[in-house]
């Protein structure tokens, strides 16, 4: 029986990861890019750069002679055991590199690659998807192996994911470079997790699901924020130069970037939770929002599936008025990769098992119940990353030993295709019509 487990798409995505690095290192050699780090902050000069370009050529040569054999390899379950460990220990390692790196706890130029680390990263991951593709599906797994997964991955990249960034920062990587570097590498261990260790078989995505919610995350959750955010700067400055802003100073400008997170977190989840709680409320943005709940089946990728009425409706809540009391940039760009990661674990198809971080964060385990199809168990959970104040206004649900059913809205038929959806708000009812409902929405807002 054939495997269902993409093996093969996963191992293009980390030899087009590793590719990208060698690519960007041999160039910026003879061509500085000013969103790129410059050329030395690419490896750390534990050898000489000739060197490292042949050992990285040869690495990918066999990555993708890796990729080309892996759909025909035969099952090789003790290979499989030792390239496992192997991968383990370079996970570790990489981990170690992270840690002492962040924290500046040694002074050896091997601790100053971050750049490279990050890539490091995507090789063990290739190491790790490679090996399970030899293992075989029908390999049973450790119960104990599963359990440690289940309870400790998200928080190890969600924690990694924020440390790579504030590494890749202070060693003078610019900061868009930073913070989408850190996002990309833990939204790879995401999709490692949710494709080897789903919570349901029956959401892995096909190809046409990961084309146009790849659009929407591009379109949606990409380039029309940075749109809006430069609209609203345009705006400012106009106001300033032709009406003095007001001075304003109960931000804790100069607190540490992890206090200024936290509170940004906290006043930000209070707007976005009000906003989403009325996009659920009431029939107009309901009908905006549908886009987003109309997914039959949830994974990392449709995390963006949102219409861009919608997400501009957010950008009011989540955005907007830390622009307008000058949050500096470096704290926008780690509530950027802390947002990011946990939307991609959010709505990720990996098993997880949360246990009492379910009373802090917004996590996949509650999400899910947000997108079920039973109205009185999806008017729940409206927290986008933290789930505090579904605890004080008691929406947040979470029932034991009960796993969700069918995700989705009434209608069935809604459009999948990304510019049908765009239309669909306008022309589409959320929920199904029958002969004698034509005409009027039998579920206005989901509000029965």
């Amino acid at each position: 029986m054939t495997s269902v487990i993409p093996y093969k798409n996963l191992l293009i995505c980390f030899s087009a990861i590793f590719a990208l690095r060698v690519v960007l290192q041999f160039v910026l050699q003879f061509f500085q890019v000013d969103f790129l780090p410059t050329f030395d902050l690419w490896h750390s000069e534990t050898m000489p750069y000739l060197a490292l370009l042949g050992i990285q050529c040869v690495l990918l040569a066999l990555m993708l002679l890796g990729v080309f054999n892996v759909e025909t390899q035969r099952r090789r379950p003790r290979l499989a055991k030792l390239l496992s460990l192997l991968a383990c220990i370079y996970l570790g390692v990489m981990f170690i590199r992270l840690i002492v790196g962040t924290l500046n706890l040694s002074q050896h130029s091997w601790f100053d690659g971050a750049v490279s680390t990050a890539f490091h990263f995507g090789l063990a991951a290739y190491l790790l998807v490679y090996a399970a593709a030899l293992k075989g599906d029908e390999q049973p797994q450790s119960q104990l192996l599963s359990s440690i997964v289940q309870s400790a991955a998200y928080p190890c990249i969600l924690v990694s994911g924020y440390m790579l960034f504030v590494w890749l920062h202070e060693t003078g990587s610019p900061l868009m470079f930073s913070a989408y570097l850190s996002v990309l590498i833990g939204a790879s261990g995401i999709l490692i997790h949710e494709t080897l260790a789903p919570y349901q078989e029956n959401w892995r995505p096909e190809k046409k699901d990961l084309l146009n919610d790849g659009l929407f995350l591009a379109i949606v959750q990409v380039v029309l924020p940075a749109m809006l955010k430069g609209l609203t700067l345009i705006v400012l400055v106009w106001i300033s130069m032709n009406h003095p802003l007001p001075e304003i100073s109960y931000w804790p400008h100069h607190a540490p970037l992890l206090v200024q997170l936290l509170l940004m977190f906290i006043v930000a989840e209070f707007f976005r939770y009000w906003i989403h709680r009325f996009s659920h409320k009431f029939k107009p943005l309901w009908k905006l929002h549908a886009v987003h709940h109309a997914a039959d089946k949830l994974y990392t990728v449709n995390v963006g599936r949102f219409h861009p009425l919608d997400k501009s409706l957010q950008f009011l809540g989540d955005t907007l008025p830390f622009l307008l009391i000058g949050i500096a940039p470096e704290v926008f760009a780690a509530y950027f990769v802390l947002y990011a990661l946990n939307g991609f674990y959010q709505h990720s198809n990996a098993n997880v098992k949360l246990g009492a971080l379910n009373w802090f964060i917004a996590s996949p385990e509650l999400h899910r119940w947000h997108h079920s199809a039973v109205y009185s168990e999806a008017h729940s959970n409206f927290g986008n990353n933290l789930i505090v104040w579904d605890s004080i206004f008691g929406t947040r649900y979470l029932p034991k030993d009960k796993q969700v059913g069918r995700v989705g809205i009434g209608n069935q038929q809604w459009p999948s295709e990304f510019l049908a959806q765009l239309s669909a708000p306008f022309t589409t009812p959320t929920e199904r019509q029958t002969r004698n409902s034509i005409g009027k929405e039998p579920n206005p807002g989901r509000d029965k």
